[in-house]
């Protein structure tokens, strides 16, 4: 499935008219329907076009497909305090990426020393 037919899936989801949808992220009249017909791509500035408009939308899934179309929304507004448990949890999930993060910087930094120089720099 294309990424265009997954945002037509997204705006029956709403329903949402393409016409609707453009208007709201200012592309063309017509911009959809001509990369479906066309089976054209969208660029990275339609795409973050896209994602500055429809929030909820995760972008992750519209290029590829996995995960879910809908993002979790944090349950509390911006004015409201999070509860102890939801700050807990979050936290918790930032340790995790933290620490994955740091494995694979380590593990790249072993990848590099292990490369073998080219002869170009040998030859210097």
């Amino acid at each position: 499935m294309r990424i265009i037919d997954r945002l037509y899936q997204y705006l029956e989801f709403h329903a949402l008219s393409a016409y609707a949808f453009e208007q709201r992220c200012q592309l063309s009249n017509g911009y959809l329907g001509k990369q479906f017909r066309a089976k054209g791509t969208m660029g990275s500035a339609v795409l973050l076009k896209i994602q500055e408009c429809f929030t909820d939308l995760n972008i992750h899934w519209l290029l590829t497909g996995k995960g879910k179309m809908i993002r979790q929304v944090l349950p509390y507004t911006v004015d409201e305090e999070p509860d102890a448990a939801m700050v807990l949890l979050l936290q918790e999930q930032i340790a995790l990426l933290e620490k994955s993060l740091a494995d694979k910087n380590e593990l790249i930094h072993l990848l590099k020393k292990k490369r073998p120089l080219k002869r170009s720099a040998l030859a210097v």
